[in-house]
């Protein structure tokens, strides 16, 4: 490391995106989420703190209001932050310029940050879920919960059927009829953008599940990055919800990657049901962290 180095504001137009993505693919912590191709599609505003000759750097997600920049969280970006994770020293700097500079932060960092480097920030601890598939299918399956197993059996009771590749539209349409709640058509133009971008460099996959009169009943969008294969999205119609067709696209990806160096990452929730579909199949959790700063004058708050 570069005992000269020195900790700089570099705005979007200026990163240098050969040797950004060359630190995140290096990072021990690398996570999707961080690669110049996924923000230019998440964040699409996005700045960054740099250390030294890209040794560390820390992308910056970008909105403005009333004439106010502000960092946020884009949607689809579970975990940002610093990479790779530097000692406490660098990342208390990152933390201070981050803090300093911009009045309003609401921001996730990655599971390998040090959290107390940024003890100037409000914090709340989250959960994802990862599984290793490093065994073989049937060692893994040994740790699936009784409640998993009977849902399985009941999707293959019912035939539901995999296939793998599907196209973009399909799924979006599909997708927002199955919608049980009002998603901005922003959050779907998003989704669209990474589904195409990530099939373009072989990185992104579509499962779909047919039920027995072959209609599409669900689907998921799995990204592969190095060691991981992020569920990145998926969705259920109310017929792949009785069916239990999820259940049946999980196993087929378990069952696909066993016996290989993979994590299956789920990217957790807060939401109960959620989380105990993904603890089913025998996932553990590996905590991260959200930040938050609040600066804004007593007036902007309320505009806010």
């Amino acid at each position: 490391m570069n005992k000269k180095a020195e900790l700089q504001y570099i705005k979007h137009e200026n990163i240098d995106s050969v040797k950004w993505n060359q630190c995140i693919e290096d990072a021990p912590n690398c996570r999707v989420y961080a690669y110049a191709w996924h923000l230019d599609r998440t964040a699409i505003i996005w700045d960054a703190l740099i250390w030294g000759d890209y040794e560390f750097v820390m992308p910056l997600p970008i909105k403005s209001k009333f004439g106010i920049k502000y960092i946020y969280q884009p949607v689809y970006c579970q975990q940002l932050g610093i990479f790779p994770n530097p000692n406490f020293e660098i990342q208390n700097q990152f933390a201070k310029y981050l803090k300093d500079k911009f009045l309003l932060v609401n921001y996730q960092i990655n599971f390998a940050n040090n959290i107390s480097a940024f003890n100037n920030f409000k914090r709340v601890e989250k959960v994802n879920y990862i599984l290793q598939l490093s065994s073989n299918y049937n060692e893994i399956s040994k740790n699936f919960s009784k409640h998993t197993k009977r849902n399985i059996k009941i999707a293959h009771k019912n035939q539901v059927k995999i296939i793998k590749g599907q196209l973009p539209h399909e799924y979006i349409n599909t997708k927002k009829q199955a919608a049980r709640t009002v998603v901005k058509a922003s959050t779907y133009q998003i989704l669209s953008g990474l589904i195409t971008g990530s099939m373009a460099t072989n990185t992104g996959v579509i499962y779909a599940a047919y039920s027995s009169t072959n209609s599409l009943c669900a689907a998921a969008f799995i990204v592969l990055n190095k060691n991981r294969a992020y569920y990145l999205n998926a969705f259920s119609t109310s017929e792949g919800r009785k069916e239990r067709a999820m259940y049946a696209i999980i196993e087929n990806i378990i069952d696909e990657y066993s016996d290989s160096n993979i994590f299956l990452d789920f990217e957790g929730s807060v939401i109960e049901g959620i989380a105990r579909f993904y603890k089913g199949f025998g996932a553990t959790a590996e905590n991260y962290f959200y930040i938050y700063s609040n600066r804004l004058p007593v007036i902007r708050k309320f505009m806010k």
